[in-house]
């Protein structure tokens, strides 16, 4: 028994959280886009999913990047929480990416690095035999947390008609060490190399103020099944949008924005979800906000100034 509650138990999983409104938020799953937008940008999405289940899923993120001109590109900030059953996993991300003009349009490459902290909340556990709030030497304890180091890679390109990425999440693939409820022993939750391709393309339908914008995210930790992202929004007169996005063995969801002025964003989806959990499930909410300007900094008049000292 001594050798059993002193070992470490490894788990790996698919842990990269999701949004439906992938198209408004490249930034969390490519560093390469960091500064392509040519402005300061934040932006902010909260996600409910599977609204109906107790503990469900819920994801806030916040993304801001700025150019920085002497860099050839610009750097970024990425935060995000994640909070699913006991679990809370918060992460805090720098990226930068070296910008450079190609063939009509822009290209990035980027680098992230990461900061994860995973930790168990407060609950109570329900185990097997029905006991509840027991101790077990293979569970994990309340209020244990963990800090591991990660990396993040991406190549982005953008011009007026498409636009496309590939990226990996969890490149050194960290590990989190957590201690049992007994505190003789820990539990090791390695993180799972993620890979993400993306891309989309703007077609100005003529003599309409109507563009169609089909977009598309593949994702992979080539290890469990493959999940694909198919999206297709219209925009009216470049200020109103809406549309579906398809997720293969997930959810049909609907979305919607505007932009409430041309540097300020809003946008909503709601997912329906089409697995066997839609009976219990009351589907997914997303909500995300967008804003971006720049800072103009007048050219120095060439000339002379006088600086008059009246004794």
């Amino acid at each position: 028994m001594g050798v059993v509650l002193c070992s470490s138990w490894m788990v790996s999983a698919q842990q990269d959280v999701q949004f439906t409104q992938f198209t408004q938020n490249k930034l969390l799953y490519n560093p390469g886009y960091t500064a392509n937008r040519g402005s300061i940008c934040l932006d902010l999405l909260h996600r409910s999913q599977w609204v109906g289940f107790d503990n469900a899923p819920t994801t806030q993120n916040f993304n801001a990047d700025i150019p920085i001109s002497f860099l050839h590109g610009g750097i970024g900030l990425i935060v995000t929480n994640d909070q699913i059953g006991f679990f809370q996993d918060i992460s805090f991300g720098l990226s930068y990416a070296y910008q450079m003009d190609f063939a009509g349009g822009k290209l990035g490459f980027g680098l992230m690095v990461d900061f994860k902290n995973k930790s168990v909340t407060s609950g109570d556990w329900v185990f097997p035999d029905g006991n509840i709030g027991g101790f077990d030497p293979f569970v994990a304890a309340n209020g244990s947390t963990s800090l591991s180091p990660d990396l993040n890679v991406g190549v982005y390109y953008e011009n007026d008609k498409y636009w496309g990425g590939l990226s990996t999440t969890r490149g050194i693939e960290g590990t989190f060490t957590l201690g049992s409820q007994i505190g003789a022993g820990e539990f090791a939750f390695r993180s799972k190399r993620h890979f993400y391709l993306m891309g989309g393309y703007n077609w100005n339908i003529a003599n309409t103020n109507w563009t169609l914008m089909p977009a598309l995210m593949v994702k992979s930790d080539l290890a469990g099944p493959m999940t694909a992202d198919i999206n297709v929004n219209a925009m009216y007169n470049n200020r109103v949008w809406g549309g579906v996005t398809y997720r293969n063995q997930d959810a049909l969801a609907m979305q919607a924005g505007l932009f409430i002025m041309p540097s300020l964003k809003l946008g909503y989806s709601y997912d329906i979800t089409l697995s066997d959990i839609s009976v219990t499930s009351g589907g997914s909410h997303e909500i995300m906000l967008g804003y971006c300007f720049r800072i103009e900094i007048p050219a120095r008049e060439k000339g002379s100034n006088r600086n008059p000292r009246f004794l």
